[in-house]
């Protein structure tokens, strides 16, 4: 499995191959070799099998698409328009963080964020964890550095008080 410069998946012949000895249907994938799908384009109606679907290049350079695609989040519009500071503040006095320190520590943190423009980025992780929770999705207690932001922490992307351990966020928003 590849990922071509539009992060479209595709499986060379091998894999396609090795897909149907298993009994798979291969009729979503595309291959990656021009060739092979045009071969299986060319004899798909004489077989009566579907026709493999095509890598879709879109009109524009990679880097541009990805530039448009990255800032379009699909979550759904309340999770779009939702006030991260009220958000953050609620969920601090829900876990009993009442020390000035902690509504500090998210001003200052929410700052960061805002400048490198992740505030989009922390909508549609409030929105992931909770559709991961409400799905019984397990999700991890924390990892690498992000456990030193209090933001991620209250948005339950990690279990990690970083106050409490007296974590510097500056070493996960470097």
């Amino acid at each position: 499995m590849n990922t071509n410069e539009y992060g479209q998946v595709t499986f060379d012949t091998d894999e396609i191959l090795s897909m149907l000895y298993a009994g798979q249907t291969i009729d979503q994938y595309i291959v990656s070799d021009v060739d092979e799908q045009s071969l299986h384009q060319k004899h798909a109606q004489l077989f009566e099998i579907s026709p493999l679907p095509t890598a879709v290049t879109p009109d524009k350079s990679p880097m541009e698409f990805h530039r448009e695609k990255s800032s379009q989040w699909q979550m759904p519009q309340e999770y779009q328009d939702i006030d991260l500071e009220t958000l953050l503040s609620r969920k601090c006095a829900d876990k009993g963080y009442t020390d000035a320190l902690y509504m500090q520590r998210i001003v200052d943190e929410m700052e960061q964020y805002k400048i490198r423009g992740m505030t989009d980025t922390l909508k549609f992780l409030h929105y992931l964890i909770q559709t991961c929770t409400k799905n019984n999705i397990v999700t991890g207690i924390g990892r690498g550095s992000s456990v030193s932001s209090l933001v991620l922490h209250l948005l339950d992307v990690h279990h990690i008080d970083p106050v409490k351990y007296n974590l510097d966020y500056k070493e996960f928003l470097r």
